[in-house]
């Protein structure tokens, strides 16, 4: 089951604090199909996002007795928002290689040519 209880996410912008939602309360049961729909900028990637554990909400919580990963097609797997050695432990995390993540990392540094 994945229970969402008063989550609020916004973003500054010039003209102010834009809400993309505020204190949203939803439950989806254990293996329910689930479509998230809306025209652009309604918030369905952030949502996405936060249940993925790659954003996070202003306030509220997400509880869930599953595991919930980011679609990767939707970012080709990098997260601007991440740091390059978070966006690889987030790659390992999602295809279950956690224990890999040194080596991945070792590999990294040396095929790009840059350091931490």
């Amino acid at each position: 089951m994945i229970e969402l209880h008063n989550l609020t996410k916004s973003y500054r912008t010039r003209a102010g604090r834009h809400y993309v939602f505020k204190d949203l309360n939803v439950t989806i049961p254990t293996r329910a199909n689930v479509a998230l729909l809306g025209r652009n900028g309604a918030g369905k990637s952030t949502l996405m996002r936060i249940l993925g554990g790659i954003d996070y909400p202003d306030s509220g919580k997400v509880i869930s007795d599953v595991s919930i990963s980011w679609p990767l097609a939707l970012s080709g797997g990098f997260q601007g928002s991440l740091s390059g050695r978070e966006n690889a432990k987030f790659v390992c995390r999602i295809y279950g290689k956690e224990t890999e993540l040194e080596s991945k990392l070792a590999f990294i540094k040396e095929f790009s040519g840059i350091e931490e």
